[in-house]
């Protein structure tokens, strides 16, 4: 049962809204810029303090005794219970955690980041009991055996495994007749005990029908609440939830206020009673699942969930998941991206600010010098950066024939035109062919 989060919930209440002052709080700038070298040396596990103010509540006496004081500071995140980073006292907390996170389908944990900003509380569940955590059961049957779908012997064979071979059990079935095992850390299934050795029966009971993979580290299931349009200056983002796995491997699993998140990449999340919860995908690759449906959300687009209040005081998922659209790319360029652990960056879904190639004839085709000016990318496509320069992150890219109205132009930083498609899109002239008056798009200055 998840305990109750009152606490926290009249913490939020009590809190000062920053985004009425337009005045940055003394030094949150530069604790955003300074995160990754403040928290350089942290240690996987644990909480580092960006910035004040970071309160954590431990569920016992800590095992560290150091506190949370200084930038840089860090506590072991088994010690906490729950969290708050708040904007209160005109101050604007920042904390970062890093720990291992399973995927969906598999036993390799990878370093996962969690950047906690701003008006944001988190309460964590308690470590469901994990298999022994994983309990070592060898093949007997002389001819080896069969890896099943499903604990039946009708069931599809996954895999032949040999005599001998060791595998990871994890649950028994209602009947104990079956284990759930690992035969490789990607590949999970059932094998009769029949055909393994005696393991004894203290592993959980797991029904066929369930997760695939009941294994959770605690940061993998939390509950959270966040400020939302607080931003405590133009400059600065908004409260809320940077999280990050690695890419281009089995994306990670968490729960998060109820909703399934499976994540490759990086996602800003946001959450309120009255607004629900917000996933926006900056990079990469999630999977969301809410009231028995799974969308699937590429990097450039967002999500969102309607939530209600439940008897012990959580936030419950009520409806799926929205169809993903793409978010407002320049709300999020304040995000601290470069705070997280990984190389990521703030992605632009294209189509916000380019025409798909139409099927045919090219874009330009028809176009007059009296006609607005028009680009389309070249044979190789067209990079778009966020401000004209080769050296600039990488924020989406244009098909061949994709087609766009440029409202600026100016001499980057390698001394060749760009256009400016939006606030900080830009794409290199020589790369696009382009059509109408466009002697008529303003020159901005080089530095503009």
């Amino acid at each position: 049962m998840r305990r109750c989060v009152a606490p926290i919930l009249a913490l939020l209440m009590c809190a000062i809204t920053l985004a009425q002052s337009r005045e940055c709080p003394a030094g949150l700038l530069d604790a955003l810029a300074n995160l990754a070298d403040v928290c350089a040396e942290q240690d996987s596990g644990t909480l580092c303090l960006g910035s004040s103010t970071v309160s954590p509540v431990f569920r016992g006496p800590p095992t560290n005794p150091l506190r949370l004081e200084r930038p840089g500071d860090a506590i072991p995140l088994d010690d906490i219970d729950w969290l708050s980073v708040s904007s209160e006292d005109n101050t604007w907390g920042v904390a970062r955690a890093v720990f291992p996170a399973y995927p969906y389908d598999g036993l390799e944990a990878e370093p996962t980041a969690l950047l906690a900003l701003g008006n944001t509380a988190l309460f964590f569940h308690r470590q469901k009991p994990r298999p022994s955590p994983l309990v070592d059961a060898a093949v007997i049957a002389a001819r080896g055996a069969y890896l099943r779908a499903e604990p039946s012997t009708e069931a599809d064979i996954v895999k032949p495994v040999a005599v001998r071979t060791t595998v990871k059990a994890i649950a028994a079935s209602p009947n104990r007749n079956w284990l759930r095992v690992y035969a490789q850390p990607d590949m999970l299934g059932w094998m009769s005990r029949e055909v393994l050795s005696d393991i004894g029966d203290h592993l959980p009971i797991f029904a066929a029908e369930a997760d695939p993979a009941p294994i959770w580290l605690p940061w993998q299931s939390l509950d959270f609440r966040s400020g939302i349009d607080d931003a405590p200056c133009p400059a600065s983002p908004e409260s809320g939830l940077l999280l990050q796995t690695p890419r281009f491997i089995s994306p990670r699993q968490f729960s998060i206020n109820g909703i399934r998140l499976r994540l490759s990449g990086a996602a800003w999340l946001q959450t309120t009673v009255n607004s629900g919860a917000h996933i926006h995908v900056l990079d990469g690759l999630a999977y969301v699942r809410a009231a028995g449906v799974e969308r699937e959300v590429n990097s450039g687009f967002k999500t969102s969930v309607a939530l209600e209040i439940a008897a012990d005081g959580a936030l419950n998922p009520t409806d799926p998941p929205s169809e993903p659209r793409a978010y407002d790319y320049h709300a999020l360029l304040s995000l601290p991206v470069d705070g997280l652990i990984y190389p990521g960056r703030v992605r632009l879904a294209v189509y916000a600010v380019a025409q798909p190639a139409p099927p045919g004839a090219s874009p330009l085709e028809g176009l007059s010098d009296n006609d607005d000016c028009a680009i389309a990318a070249g044979l190789d496509g067209a990079n778009l950066r966020s401000r004209p320069d080769p050296a600039a992150s990488l924020i989406a890219v244009m098909a061949n024939r994709d087609s766009a109205k440029p409202i600026a132009r100016s001499i980057g930083a390698d001394q060749l035109p760009w256009w400016k498609l939006a606030d900080s899109v830009w794409v290199r002239i020589n790369v696009t062919s382009f059509a109408g008056d466009c002697a008529a798009i303003p020159l901005l200055p080089a530095d503009a």
